[in-house]
């Protein structure tokens, strides 16, 4: 069988359901709000086989409200909140009320994971914290998201002030470091910041790691552990190639679309849109405007040190420009495969700057089940993103999405803690639950 057949036939997402879930058998409760980075976390446990219990107020989790444009709304519930409905089961709980609180700390006693995104201390100062928690159950695992951590003097001047996706990226340094160069003039020369939750997700990412590698070491000795995550740290870690140079060199004012380590690794206009395109070694630089009919820069930029210094890549970028605007991403493909073929030293790097419908129209991203088509009785036709990883043994599953408010009260409340239906309208009547 060919290598890509067998691939494909291990890791195909359509025959997940017949093999093994990675965390069968782990229960979370989520008790996060307003926090995607919370709820991304959870997505991935769930996905992974968790018993993932998502605890909202009473009134539902304000992020049921936020979707792109105020556009997208299905069944009353914003497309954010929606997408990380994945495989969740979804209860009420009031954690204002010390009769929820107690409630809660009944379901801690069976549960393994935690997660939660309340301002740091207010979880402690209401006696469910970690400390708290830990006394009754020792093997719980407490995943806690904040803007700024729980100790140090910014943790608690600012521990009043909710996380956000742009709060992330701006005290991260992160939006300041992708600004445009001066030159670019007003407006464009502002701090810039991607058009997603890139802050939020990357916490979640570092969140759902840090659960599996807290149940590694439990697995070794029976005890949990806190776990304490922020979405300016999570950026800062994927940032520090770009941290460095500002930090030694006062006088740089953003990159874009420059590359501070390894130019000429940048994006540029071409005969059919915006392609990417790399040269970064002298004999991959040799190869890309070999193949753009540029010969004359070898000349000019012999070395990796005539093209790094920002001001020098402010020229090469504008010769390479000027070069490779004549060709259509398909010429400049076909030159590379060629260059290759005939053997020649040096690798130059091309891809096309696809918008989002290209990329929804895009045969391989279907043929390698990115996207899929979700349907079910309460949603039909609902295009959402797959997970990407694809484990060969235990393989993500989407099983369902889109749990109402309370939807799983009943099921959660009277397999946990044995509650029937007249507890369950008592609690409601007190706005318990």
């Amino acid at each position: 069988m060919d290598w890509r057949e067998y691939a494909k036939m291990i890791t195909d997402p359509d025959v997940a359901k017949f093999k093994d879930d990675a965390l069968d058998g782990l229960r979370v409760l989520d008790v996060s709000m307003a926090s995607p980075s919370a709820m991304f976390a959870s997505s991935i446990l769930a996905e992974l086989g968790a018993e993932v219990i998502k605890v909202e107020p009473p009134d539902g989790d304000p992020l049921r409200e936020v979707t792109p444009f105020g556009e997208f709304y299905f069944r009353n519930t914003g497309l954010d909140f929606l997408i990380e409905t994945r495989n969740k089961m979804f209860i009420t709980l009031n954690l204002e009320k010390e009769e929820g609180r107690e409630l809660l700390k009944r379901m801690v006693r069976r549960v393994d994971v935690l997660i939660e995104s309340f301002p740091p201390g207010w979880m402690d100062d209401r006696g469910i914290g970690y400390r708290q928690l830990r006394e009754i159950n020792p093997r719980l695992i407490y995943l806690a998201f904040s803007s700024h951590g729980h100790f140090g003097p910014k943790a608690e001047e600012c521990a009043k002030i909710p996380d956000s996706n742009l709060l992330g990226l701006a005290e991260s340094g992160y939006m300041y470091m992708t600004k445009e160069l001066p030159e670019a003039g007003e407006p464009y020369n502002l701090p810039t910041a991607p058009g997603f939750w890139m802050a939020y997700y990357y916490a979640g990412m570092w969140g759902a790691c840090g659960v599996l590698l807290a149940l590694i070491y439990r697995s070794r000795t029976g005890e949990g552990q806190m776990i304490d995550v922020t979405s300016t740290e999570a950026i800062n870690k994927i940032g520090m190639h770009l941290i460095f140079p500002h930090a030694f060199n006062e006088s740089l004012e953003g990159f874009l679309p420059l590359d501070a380590g390894v130019f000429s690794y940048a994006f540029y206009e071409i005969k059919d849109g915006y392609a990417f395109a790399s040269g970064y070694t002298d004999a991959n630089f040799k190869a890309l405007v070999t193949q753009i009919e540029a010969e004359h820069l070898i000349e000019k930029y012999p070395t990796v040190f005539d093209r790094i210094p920002l001001e020098k890549q402010k020229q090469a970028y504008k010769d390479v420009q000027e070069a490779i605007k004549k060709f259509t991403f398909r010429e400049l493909a076909e030159r590379m495969v060629k260059w290759k073929e005939e053997g020649k030293e040096g690798v130059a790097i091309y891809a096309k700057v696809m918008t989002p419908k290209e990329v929804l129209e895009d045969e391989f991203w279907w043929n390698k089940k990115l996207f899929r088509i979700y349907r079910d009785s309460k949603y039909q036709n609902l295009l959402i993103p797959s997970t990407p990883w694809r484990l060969s043994e235990t393989p993500y599953k989407l099983k369902w999405l889109g749990k109402e408010i309370g939807e799983n009260n009943y099921f959660v409340y009277h397999n946990l803690l044995g509650l029937g239906r007249d507890d369950l309208d008592d609690l409601k009547r007190e706005g318990i639950i």
